[in-house]
């Protein structure tokens, strides 16, 4: 009885043991591998800043969660070599372990911004502070606020200060400050005089200008423009400038250098920005910026009709001359009478006051008063246009008797865009292509006046303005071939 139950007990641990080693498959054995954490030491970041997804921005090799110390939003104080740690969870806790990860980052002071703003030219006493002087940048966005403040006026004085506080409207800079300095002198800015530009050569054109030149700069002529226009010749284009210079001699004038002739009877404009230039005075003041000056052709002697008295439209006469020695206005006064209430010299003028195409004002005495040659003339005229009027045109002639008061020269007057309620000086060069002799009594004259609806598309009602001091001068230029 012992024997058999001792022998039970032996099969049984066997089996026991033979059952736990089978149940141990392949594909369950414990394999634990290492997780594989990016982080690299963060870029400086400035003070007062939080941290965030660009500094805490730890990668794994597999899925899990990250625990950053100092967590998201920490603002962390001024230092180097700041601790930042992550803790990583894997997902897979079964074949993986958890890992740990420490850099270091160093948090500075905020930057400071680069203004950049050089000493101002010298200022003319008397003139404000503008946009000229006050001209600071940054390489950030913000808020510039000066000391003294736009528009003020300075006292006379070397070495000024001028001041500009500048705050950042970005997080990473602080605010900063900028000085410069300015001179504040009694000295007037380099500017153009007005009608002062003057043909002086086949490619040549002079300006005078207020004050004494110092320097023309690296490429001056980049800042003129020369415009060039004769509707007959089909010329309406800028002409290239090959040289801008000036005499030492004579500093107060600048002298333009063309690519091409420019001829009497052009009309020549020209244009001047200062911006990119550097012509500068002798106390360093910039040519001022100017707007279509015209250029004038130099002509000879004095004005023919000088101490005539039509030209001038001061003498008187009956109704049938229409007010004006030496004029006839057809049949009647209207709309051409002298008038002594508007005169740009001496006492009167001839007023136009009606419609278009009612009379031509006709020059009689325009023979008996003028003895010249064939050529190049420039006349003038001093016309003043009452305010509102639309007028666009006026025309003139030149005819003689003998030639069946055919026209010899027609030129049309161009007066939309002058200016009105004010006397302005008309100007043309015209070339006359017979002699007007005077010693000849026998040859008649005239010099006519038109109004006229054909030259004045779109103007409508009657127009009123005042004509004076007509003048007719030789020019030394011959018109354009």
């Amino acid at each position: 009885m012992k024997k058999i139950n001792i022998l039970f007990l032996h099969i049984f641990i066997l089996g026991l043991f033979a059952t736990t080693f089978n149940s141990c498959k392949d594909d369950e054995v414990l394999l634990i591998q290492e997780v594989v954490l990016t982080w690299e030491d963060p870029a400086e970041l400035v003070t007062g800043l939080p941290l965030t997804k660009e500094q805490l921005n730890a990668t794994a090799n597999v899925p899990g969660t990250m625990v950053f110390t100092p967590s998201l939003e920490t603002v962390l104080p001024l230092g180097d070599n700041q601790e930042l740690k992550v803790e990583f969870t894997p997902r897979d806790t079964k074949n993986y372990s958890k890992m740990s990860k420490t850099v270091a980052i160093n948090i500075v002071e905020k930057y400071v911004p680069v203004i950049t703003w050089e000493n101002p030219a010298v200022l003319p006493e008397g003139e404000p502070l503008t946009e000229e002087q006050l001209n600071a940048t940054a390489d950030v966005e913000g808020t510039f606020v000066y000391t003294p403040a736009l528009g003020t006026i300075l006292s006379l004085g070397e070495n000024q200060e001028l001041k500009v506080d500048f705050t950042p409207s970005v997080p990473t800079h602080q605010p900063t400050s900028k000085t410069v300095l300015i001179n504040v002198r009694d000295v007037v800015p380099l500017s153009i005089i007005d009608n002062s530009a003057m043909w002086t050569g086949a490619q040549t054109i002079a300006f005078d200008i207020k004050g004494a030149v110092g320097s023309l700069g690296g490429n001056p002529a980049t800042g003129f423009t020369v415009h060039v226009k004769h509707a007959g010749k089909f010329v309406d284009q800028d002409f290239d400038i090959t040289d801008v210079t000036f005499d030492p001699a004579n500093a107060s004038t600048i002298v333009l250098t063309l690519a091409k002739e420019i001829y009497a009877d052009d009309m020549i404009t020209i244009v001047y920005n200062q911006e990119g230039n550097t012509i500068l005075s002798t106390d360093e003041q910039p040519l001022k910026s100017f707007d279509m000056q015209k250029v004038s052709i130099p002509v000879a002697g004095d004005d023919l009709l000088v101490g005539n008295s039509w030209g001038g439209f001061e003498g008187e006469a009956g109704a049938d001359s229409g007010g004006a020695a030496g004029y006839w206005v057809g049949n009647g006064g209207l709309p051409w009478a002298r008038t002594t209430d508007m005169f740009a010299s001496g006492v009167a003028s001839m007023q136009f006051s009606g419609a278009f195409d009612v009379n031509t004002l006709y020059g009689m005495a325009f023979g008996n008063n003028v003895d010249i040659k064939a050529g190049a003339f420039e006349i003038t005229h001093e016309i003043y246009i009452e305010a509102g009027s639309d007028l666009k045109t006026i025309r003139t002639e030149i005819a003689r008797k003998s030639n069946g008061w055919a026209t010899d020269v027609a030129a049309v007057w161009d007066v939309e865009n002058i200016a009105r309620g004010e006397w302005v000086t008309l100007k043309q060069v015209i070339n006359i292509p017979v002699d007007i002799n005077s010693i000849d009594p026998t040859e008649k004259m005239r010099y006519s006046y038109f109004v006229e609806a054909s030259h004045n598309t779109g103007v409508t009602g009657d127009q009123t303005f005042y004509l004076d001091d007509m003048g007719l001068r030789k020019v030394d230029v011959a018109p354009r071939p």
